[in-house]
């Protein structure tokens, strides 16, 4: 059940920078100043749904995702 949570946290984040888009390295250096501990490299696999992330870092990604669509 955690899996498919974080799976389906990473195709929705994915469509929403890519609806908006925020390239993915924008993305990641927004998440890496906020706190945020995997590389552009790991995110881009996340946001693929290639590799799962902790809650902590899925959480800063979206918030990261949300600050930058108001921008």
């Amino acid at each position: 059940m955690h899996d498919a949570l974080a799976a389906e946290q990473a195709r929705l984040l994915h469509h929403t920078i890519a609806g908006t888009g925020i390239p993915v390295h924008h993305l990641w250096w927004h998440y890496f100043t906020l706190g945020g501990n995997a590389g552009p490299l790991e995110v881009d696999a996340y946001l693929h749904q290639a590799l799962h992330l902790p809650r902590l870092d899925r959480q800063l990604l979206d918030h990261a995702a949300g600050e930058l669509r108001t921008d």
